[in-house]
């Protein structure tokens, strides 16, 4: 047995032994950036930071519903992340950022969520192509509160995580929000995550995975998704998230992406499980009272994804 058969004995045997002991005294808010990990694996896992030996800049736009109709609840939600390996690629530094209108559910009702994080993550390698990535990250949010009259509270949290890559497999566990001062009670997350790439013939691609999400509040969840990438100029994924993408409800993201180029990269994914409130004031019904219904309605979002190369020739390289 490798080197490699043995770290990735002893991350499952972690990962059961974490995701067996119960829930966890870990205290944080859970945050909507966490639910953007397809297109921002940086927000679930701070060890990420630095991983592709690239810079990277990731933009993501959400909106629903896409036009907005007469009576209809509206969200817009932005997302921004930036990483880079620096010093030789033994080490990664990211940022993160965000605002969005929709990313905490309580007794009260929806919390409105601005933030921002500096990520950081430290390589160590051995053998053919071993490599261990340590990660954290520290953050800033700003929480205004429904029901607290609209007063605005700061939060601050850090995040931990551990990356094993292996070629085409790599193998994660992370606590991205950890937390001495939780917003409504909820518990910090951990997820343990499982990817690999398998190689096609004439360059076509197909990556699969599992994330495990498990918190004190809702116990275990899974998520599964692949990625298909037909000779490296469509990509076509489908990601179930049984962690939710929007107020804790699950979501079934269907998504399409592109190269522009070796530098840009395009996207974009619905959710074919979501669904917004319509409410028509009295009187506009033809009634006394305002009636209210509930339609079908996903979240759209649009991302762009920008890189540079650091010196090393690896922004060639096509990444799935």
């Amino acid at each position: 047995m490798g080197k490699c058969h043995i770290v990735s004995k002893y991350f499952l045997r972690l990962t059961f032994t974490v995701f067996c002991l119960g829930p966890v005294e870990l205290m944080a808010q859970q945050e909507s950036l966490r639910m953007m990990y397809p297109f921002m694996p940086l927000a679930i896992n701070p060890a990420e930071a630095g991983s592709q030996g690239i810079l990277t800049t990731t933009g993501l736009f959400r909106k629903k519903p896409l036009i907005q109709t007469l009576g209809a609840l509206t969200s817009s939600q932005q997302y921004f992340s930036l990483d880079m390996p620096i010093l030789a690629e033994s080490w990664g530094l990211g940022f993160l950022g965000y605002n969005t209108d929709q990313s905490f559910a309580s007794a009260m009702g929806v919390s409105s969520n601005l933030g921002l994080a500096v990520v950081g993550a430290k390589s160590f390698r051995w053998g053919r192509g071993n490599d261990i990535r340590l990660g954290a990250n520290l953050g800033l949010n700003q929480y205004p509160i429904l029901g607290k009259n609209g007063s605005s509270e700061f939060r601050t949290s850090f995040g931990l995580g551990l990356k094993y890559q292996k070629e085409d497999l790599s193998l994660e566990l992370s606590a991205p929000t950890i937390s001495s001062n939780p917003v409504g009670g909820y518990g910090a997350p951990l997820y343990a995550q499982a990817k690999y790439v398998f190689h096609l013939a004439n360059q076509n691609h197909l990556k699969i995975g599992l994330l495990m999400r498990q918190s004190s509040e809702e116990g275990v969840a899974v998520d599964a998704h692949a990625l298909f990438w037909w000779a490296e100029r469509l990509g076509f994924g489908l990601w179930l998230q049984n962690t939710g993408s929007e107020l804790g409800n699950k979501a079934l993201l269907g998504s399409v992406e592109a190269p522009l180029g070796k530098n840009f990269r395009l996207g974009y994914a619905y959710d074919f499980l979501g669904q917004y409130v319509s409410t028509i004031p009295a009187g506009l019904s033809g009634s006394s009272s305002s009636s209210s219904s509930t339609m079908a309605s996903g979240y759209h979002q649009i991302y762009i994804r920008y890189s540079l190369d650091v010196g090393n020739g690896k922004l060639a390289a096509f990444r799935p």
